[in-house]
């Protein structure tokens, strides 16, 4: 199975659960609160082709994390740089001022968290070590 665009029943409740984010065109939009849609799914929406969703940053919150991704749940230098400059607006948002960063995550080990980055708290970034 495909997880960027096949999204099993299980899946729905997670993705209902989540503030789920993609960042298309130097903006950040965000699906509707309690959204079962997928990231892949709400993207059709916007009209965006399965290679322009692999290219684009999105991402979600969830129980004081924000998790980035783009791909197939994979990070690079680029998503970090991206990602940075969005957190206020997520801060706002998901009316939270303090949440863990990750980056990536691994579908094959059970969605887990790839790279914890840091912290951020009022406004400010506390990278990790």
């Amino acid at each position: 199975m495909d997880y960027r665009y096949e999204i099993s029943d299980s899946a729905r409740s997670f993705h209902e659960r989540r503030r789920a984010f993609v960042i298309i065109n130097k903006r950040i939009e965000f699906l509707p609160k309690g959204s079962t849609m997928s990231h892949y799914e709400f993207c059709q929406t916007k009209g965006l082709s399965k290679d322009e969703f692999n290219r684009i940053t999105r991402g979600f919150y969830l129980d004081g994390k924000v998790v980035f991704y783009k791909g197939n749940f994979i990070w690079d230098e680029e998503v970090i740089k991206e990602a940075l400059l969005y957190l206020d607006l997520i801060a706002k948002e998901v009316l939270q001022n303090e949440f863990d960063l990750y980056f990536g995550q691994s579908p094959e080990k059970n969605w887990e968290l790839d790279y914890h980055y840091g912290k951020y708290e009022k406004g400010r970034v506390i990278k990790n070590d």
